[in-house]
């Protein structure tokens, strides 16, 4: 506690924010992207493996301290970014790090590629759908997409302590046939049930 404040940084173009990502120092300082390219360079460009901790530590930050410096659609705004940046020659790819002005991946392919350490699966399901794991029989959902943003989703057969959850939005609901709102089934029974997207808890039976 004491830090939040910290997190205004992240939207700052002279701080954190950059075109093309988070970058891993502040493009403020002097010695930013000074050291040369493509020996594993720590001084700003955007790696996916940071970008993953500081959106894991976002999502923690909105739901569990009081603060004003950072919403839902910033985290959604950086996750959208960190999803795009996920391509090259128009193909999905994932690198070491890429520059965060251009978007063009650095490190030579033969290194860099499936540099698969970005943690991409669980940047969705536990903070965009926002499934955060007990280690009691508590299932607890708690979304970051802003309202407004999509009318429906779905993720389905997600192994949680012996069961199979499935967990979906469908705004006017139309899409699954499964009612309006946010709904939580485990099992094929639905355990939480609610109208808006938010915090949504149920138990396993």
């Amino acid at each position: 506690h004491g830090y939040e404040a910290a997190w205004a940084w992240l939207n700052d173009p002279s701080e954190f924010h950059a075109p093309y990502g988070i970058t891993t120092a502040e493009r403020c300082h002097p010695r930013f992207r000074t050291h040369g390219c493509c020996h594993c360079e720590w001084d700003g460009a955007v790696w996916p493996f940071a970008t993953s901790q500081t959106l894991t530590a976002l999502a923690n930050v909105l739901r569990d301290y009081r603060q004003s410096s950072v919403t839902s659609r910033d985290y959604f705004d950086a996750f959208l970014t960190y999803v795009r940046c996920q391509r090259r020659n128009d193909k999905p790819y994932i690198g070491e790090y890429l520059d965060e002005t251009t978007g063009q991946w650095l490190k030579g392919e033969e290194r860099s590629r499936y540099y698969n350490h970005s943690t991409f699966a669980d940047l969705l399901i536990t903070g965009v759908i926002g499934l955060r794991p007990h280690a009691d029989d508590i299932v607890e959902v708690w979304p970051l997409l802003p309202d407004g943003t999509w009318d429906w989703f779905c993720i389905d057969g997600v192994r949680y302590h012996g069961h199979i959850l499935t967990i979906l939005w469908d705004r006017q609901g139309k899409r699954y046939g499964r009612g309006k709102g946010l709904s939580v089934l485990v099992d094929g029974k639905v355990i939480a049930r609610s109208s808006k997207l938010g915090r949504l808890t149920g138990k396993l039976p």
